[in-house]
């Protein structure tokens, strides 16, 4: 007797050791983007019920464009996502959503032009091709279930903005705003060097104009007024809201109203901080945890999902580089420093996803109900980690206040550069 119960006491000590050196079992399943339908189905009925969709990336790695193109694919089809609340400003989301029903390279080439002359990470082929496949995809649908862009971010191409106004105020309604619109052309071009606030004012009064004399504008289509009402609240924001997290909710909520998007899926490819559904540990708040934070109705109805990384390279400019890691001669390096598992941070526990994963593959893990995500989420970075590429989780938090799924991505290669 005594003998048995030292035997079970023993298996249940030996079982607990195995299982404390053991890591973490987080459901997951490997999701190969080359189907047409990937296994997705660690997606349940709590996760389809919710209203706005986010997946959250490290810019300039190459498999998170094609994930996004087949994650929006998944939830047209299952939830009848057609908002693509995207990281552009009004003013690109309509030159966006123009080539996304004429299919006119122009118009994507005039998109991508302050990215290329910027040498910004968003500039390269990979999102261009992509964009071109969320064109083909809509040609397969229904026009009720056809893709639009939502833009919601800061003014990012002033030279298109004042083109897009000429654009839009074609129509004799707006011959009395030729002067409006001649001194915000005057403040947008970038030679002139005005601070935006002088644009912003201009904006302002547009649209009290706008709002105080609506018989002016009686013959203008709802669709122009609406595009025009949102490019000049996105400049506006330019003096009245001076952080990018708030502009990118002020521009939400507004496109919320005039979009009429409060009973809608919406769907949402982002940089990883803007996903984080709650406060960073600097009480700073993220574009998501803002609208947890809300009135609005996607308040309580929100995912987020985030794309990890290990033994990946990203296009990264070369002159933020110290001139060691550079590759000589090119505007982009091939740069493999900014994984979690090293040099430049490593993510506490990133072995426990990298034990349940292969190389080569793309891994969803769904953290609720696992004992990672009701850990906190913390990092050890590298001294010479810039302060704006770390980020910094409330210790007292799950991980799960931030984000419910992780995709790692092992082994993808960079975005290529616009040629």
């Amino acid at each position: 007797m005594i003998r048995s119960l030292f035997l079970l006491l023993f298996a249940t000590l030996l079982t607990a050791l195995l299982a404390e050196a053991q890591p973490d079992q987080v459901p997951h399943r490997e999701i190969d983007l080359t189907k047409d339908e990937p296994d997705f189905s660690l997606f349940d009925d709590a996760f389809y019920a919710n209203q706005l969709f986010l997946l959250g990336e490290s810019h300039g790695v190459k498999q998170p464009q094609q994930l996004d193109l087949t994650l929006l694919k998944h939830l047209n089809r299952r939830v009848g996502v057609r908002f693509y609340i995207a990281e552009v400003d009004p003013t690109k989301a309509w030159y966006l959503n123009q080539y996304l029903q004429t299919g006119q390279d122009s118009l994507l080439r005039l998109v991508f032009r302050s990215w290329v002359a910027e040498t910004a990470q968003w500039a390269n082929q990979d999102f261009y091709r992509k964009i071109e496949g969320i064109r083909a995809l809509n040609q397969t649908l229904p026009r009720a279930r056809q893709i639009r862009f939502v833009g919601i971010d800061a003014i990012q191409d002033r030279p298109l903005v004042a083109r897009q106004l000429r654009e839009l105020t074609q129509h004799p309604a707006f011959a009395p705003d030729t002067p409006r619109l001649d001194s915000l052309t005057t403040y947008l071009n970038p030679a002139n060097k005005h601070p935006d606030s002088l644009a912003a004012q201009v904006a302002i009064n547009w649209l009290a104009h706008l709002a105080r004399t609506p018989a002016q504008y009686r013959r203008i289509p709802p669709t122009t007024r609406a595009e025009l009402t949102a490019t000049l609240s996105g400049l506006g924001y330019r003096k009245t809201i001076r952080k990018r997290e708030a502009t990118l909710f002020a521009n939400f909520r507004d496109a919320v109203v005039r979009l009429g998007l409060a009973q809608e899926k919406l769907y949402g490819f982002w940089g990883a901080y803007h996903v984080g559904m709650a406060p960073q540990s600097t009480g700073a708040q993220p574009f998501a945890s803002l609208v947890q934070a809300s009135d609005l109705p996607m308040r309580g109805k929100t995912v987020s999902l985030l794309c990890r990384y290990v033994d990946s390279f990203s296009m990264v400019p070369s002159a933020y580089l110290p001139p060691f890691w550079q590759d000589a001669g090119k505007l982009y390096t091939r740069l493999d420093k900014f994984n979690d598992n090293g040099p430049m941070m490593i993510i506490d526990g990133i072995e426990t996803f990298i034990t349940q994963s292969r190389p080569n593959t793309l891994t969803l893990f769904k953290l609720p109900g696992t004992l990672v995500g009701k850990q906190p989420i913390t990092a050890t970075y590298s001294p010479f980690m810039p302060d704006n590429q770390k980020l910094l989780f409330d210790p007292k938090r799950p991980a799960t206040d931030y984000f419910q799924y992780i995709f790692l991505v092992r082994n993808s290669d960079m975005t290529q550069p616009m040629p």
